[in-house]
């Protein structure tokens, strides 16, 4: 009795957590740290275990990503020559994590679950000094190959799992002389379209997604990414980062504890 009361309220809390997880994911990211647990939860694990709780999460987050990009538009017009090479290099890395992720055994990926959480919170609470360390490299020359390659390991990070990718990719961005915030604003929403939704097909493809929890999610986070866009900068991203970590690290101290 009591499990399926905890069931019926992770149902019940799921399609909000699936707005938030769009929204966050368009001002702070980390989205994922809301909507895997109660996915989890919920029983969509159930049929084809925890991989494909994993692949189903990344389905639902990605049209809250494609819809931030309305908040982004005029940056992605001023910035276009730079965004084809990064997009190509975001496709090979995200492909590359889809399939690391359908090869998986969800006895190792239940294994790896709370240490990519910690891994991914840790780069949020890092994050903030890095990210004004980075903003001081006045001058730091632009290595276009660099950050090509760079981008290829990032989004094979970004495929697999993706909870921070995010930062992974502003701090390449900062590392490899991207100085322009709205340019590195821009890069970030292009890739992460691209570098999820490759995986996106191949889980469709192979049939690791549970369609039953996944519309529901896909459709509020796309409208919590789209509203976040638009008024998602009268919020401060330091606080929702700390949020977002506080968040993250009580995730992945939950799946420590109790193995899914």
């Amino acid at each position: 009795m009591a499990h399926e009361i905890v069931k019926i309220l992770h149902l019940l809390w799921l399609p909000i957590a699936s707005f938030l997880a769009g929204a966050l994911n368009t001002i702070a990211g980390g989205g994922s740290f809301l909507t895997l647990p109660p996915l989890l939860a919920s029983g969509a694990a159930a049929r084809g275990g925890i991989v494909t709780a994993q692949a189903t999460n990344t389905v639902a987050l990605w049209p809250g990503q494609l819809t931030s990009t309305y908040g982004f538009r005029k940056d992605l017009r001023e910035h276009r020559k730079h965004i084809l090479p990064l997009a190509i290099a975001a496709g090979i890395g995200g492909a590359i994590g889809g399939q690391l992720l359908i090869r998986t055994s969800n006895h190792h990926f239940a294994q790896l679950l709370p240490w990519l959480l910690l891994f991914a919170s840790t780069l949020f609470v890092l994050s903030f000094p890095l990210g004004s360390w980075l903003a001081s490299r006045h001058g730091a020359k632009r290595s276009n190959f660099w950050l090509f390659v760079g981008m290829v390991f990032v989004s094979v990070y970004v495929g697999y799992f993706g909870a921070g990718g995010g930062f992974l990719v502003l701090a390449l961005l900062g590392i490899c002389g991207v100085q322009n915030i709205h340019e590195m604003n821009a890069l970030k929403v292009v890739t992460a379209i691209v570098s999820l939704g490759i995986p996106v097909i191949t889980f469709i493809v192979a049939g690791r997604v549970e369609w039953s929890y996944c519309l529901v999610m896909a459709i509020l986070a796309a409208l919590g990414g789209y509203l976040a866009a638009h008024y998602g900068r009268k919020i401060h991203p330091w606080t929702m980062r700390w949020i977002v970590a506080i968040v993250g690290f009580l995730t992945a101290g939950y799946f420590f504890i109790v193995k899914p």
